[in-house]
């Protein structure tokens, strides 16, 4: 091509690298890179700036995939397909010193792994892109609930869109946006940790526009815009040093003495499950374990938890298993710090680690979720008839809710299990339940109760999610309603028929305010009754999410909270671990 005519590029993907880096720590190591086929680096300036740029190639072969290989076993032996292919792809780093500060921009798929980290700024594509952006012209948004148990939720617009329109709870962490600039629809940002801008149109990324870009990057990221524009984002700030020196010194504790029930672990980005499963090594020679799905009690087997660093636990990495491809995705991988959530307290401040960063919860969210504790939640005593039942299977070495639902109905004849009670809700699979519990008291009021045991943070949020789900459906779905009436119809209950009479065959008659919801949370007898103000931060906020829906929207009668006392059995077992294979 003639040097008067220059080529422009629609995308790019820029990190922001912090103050103290330069050129030379901003790589995971050189020699990572100058190790690949074909690897070089150039230097030289663009309108006054400094780059360099380092060019690499990576090469991945590919052989029979998991289906061909199921259908080859009934194809004769002489005829079975045999597949192989060599596929080689072009990678790029470019650096850039702007002002003082070094950026980064990659190409190619393989090109981001050998990146610092450590080194770059964190939500420098988030933040940027929402000072930049506004809220009125939103096209996508990611967001975690930060629970114990992390929800991702994604949602995605039509058309450009602004805030209201997704959505977005306070609970959430907002984690990812795509939005159009201010005054251009011809360019969107998009991302998280990194920056990646979009153009359609003429105007594309020349040499001048992506310097003068990165300057105004620079400036939108050090702004404070995002925290009136997206509320839900400021909940969650950066943990000073000594904090952080602190938390992890009290993570490190629990690892050691192998408390894993306040931590939980997973991939900090969206990963399906159905195409995925995960490893905690990547060895060529030696053979690798392959998990459907990650559990933090996998930690003791591939780290020595009684000597164990956060150094050693960022070192280590937790890579994808691809079910297509039958292989391990050596550029697709995650450092465990990154991967485990945790929540602690110190102080008057709460804290949260999510993906590798320990966020300090905003002092107004944290108070409003405690008011509402205080204040608001309706807690009632356990009733003396169903105190101390005894959960503990010795058949299956388990303690089982379900023996406390089952010991609840022989003891009121009149109520009506739905534990495991399998409905359907619209056209999905018939694996509902409702409730645990259906109650018609003795004056005549209907009680929809829901069981969980009170042993951690997630078993806590998912009873809270399915109380809100179920009773939501109650109120909307015909289907549901149906199949909750003839499971009523089939109940061996002396009083169905007048639960039949007051639960009216259709949706329009129902009035949720003939009904309350009760949740119980099992606890062990042989410990301290718990407080409604020991439910960790995030799981309270769930509660108070699905109190507001189900009581100020809903118009349910009431929302009531109950500690029951139960008598469990500490099982101890001897086995090998158990190896999920992919």
């Amino acid at each position: 091509m003639a040097e008067e005519d220059p080529v422009d590029i629609a995308q790019i993907s820029f990190y922001l690298a912090k103050p103290q880096h330069t050129f030379e720590t901003v790589l995971s190591t050189e020699k990572d890179v100058a190790a690949h086929k074909a690897a070089q680096q150039f230097t030289f300036d663009v309108e006054g700036v400094t780059c360099r740029f380092y060019y690499f190639e990576t090469v991945s072969k590919r052989s029979n995939p998991p289906w061909l290989e199921f259908l080859n076993d009934k194809i004769a032996a002489g005829d079975r397909i045999s597949f192989n292919a060599r596929s080689e792809s072009p990678n790029g780093i470019l650096l850039m010193k702007i002002e003082e500060r070094v950026f980064a921009a990659t190409f190619g798929r393989s090109a981001s792994s050998h990146l610092e980290e450590a080194a770059f700024e964190p939500d420098f594509g988030i933040k940027t892109a929402m000072n930049l952006c506004g809220n009125e012209e939103v096209r996508q948004t990611r967001s975690q609930s930060n629970t114990v148990t992390p929800t991702q939720i994604d949602r995605q617009v039509g058309k450009p869109s602004d805030t209201f329109t997704f959505g977005l709870s306070e609970a959430e962490d907002l984690r990812y946006i795509s939005a159009n600039i201010k005054g251009d629809k011809n360019v969107t940002l998009q991302g998280r940790n990194n920056l990646t801008v979009k153009v359609i149109g003429r105007n594309r990324l020349t040499w001048p526009l992506i310097v003068a870009r990165c300057r105004e990057f620079q400036e939108a990221f050090g702004k404070k815009d995002y925290a009136s524009l997206f509320p839900n984002y400021k909940n969650f700030g950066q943990a000073s040093p000594a904090e952080v020196a602190a938390l992890d010194g009290e993570l490190l504790k629990l690892l050691k003495a192998r408390e894993f029930d306040r931590i939980q672990i997973g991939i900090p980005e969206f990963v399906s499950e159905e195409s995925y499963s995960f490893t905690y090594s990547d060895h060529s020679k030696r053979e690798n374990t392959i998990y459907s799905f990650l559990d933090p009690q996998q930690l003791d087997k591939h780290l020595k938890l009684d000597e164990v660093t956060i150094e050693q636990l960022r070192g280590k990495r937790i890579f994808a298993y691809s079910h297509e491809e039958d292989r391990i995705l050596s550029y697709r991988r995650w450092r465990v710090y990154n991967c485990i959530v945790f929540e602690h307290r110190i102080g008057e401040k709460y804290f949260v680690l999510s993906d590798g960063r320990w966020l300090e919860v905003d002092c107004d969210f944290y108070a409003s979720i405690i008011k509402f504790v205080a204040e608001v939640l309706h807690e009632e005593p356990c009733e003396d008839a169903y105190v101390d039942i005894d959960v503990s299977s010795e058949e299956d070495k388990k303690n089982k809710e379900s023996l406390f639902n089952q010991e609840v109905c022989k003891r009121r004849p009149s109520a009506i299990l739905f534990d495991r009670a399998k409905l359907r809700i619209g056209s999905g699979r018939a694996d509902k339940e409702f409730c645990d519990i259906l109650d018609l008291t003795d004056l005549g009021r209907i009680r929809i109760i829901h069981c969980k045991p009170y042993k951690d943070s997630s078993s806590t949020n998912y009873l809270f999610a399915q109380a809100n789900l179920y009773s939501t459906a109650f109120l909307q779905d015909q289907i549901f309603l149906e199949e909750i009436r003839r499971h009523v119809g089939a109940a061996a209950s002396p009083r169905k028929a007048e639960y039949l009479a007051y639960i009216k065959g259709h949706i329009a008659e129902l009035n949720a305010a003939d009904y309350d919801i009760c949740l119980w949370l099992l606890f062990d007898r042989l410990k301290p009754k718990p407080d409604r103000g020991d439910i960790p931060l995030m799981a309270m906020y769930e509660l108070k999410l699905m109190h507001d829906h189900l009581r100020n929207i809903l118009k349910f009668k009431d929302i009531i909270v109950r500690f029951v006392p139960v008598a469990k059995v500490q099982f101890t077992t001897s086995k090998k671990p158990t190896v999920k294979a992919a």
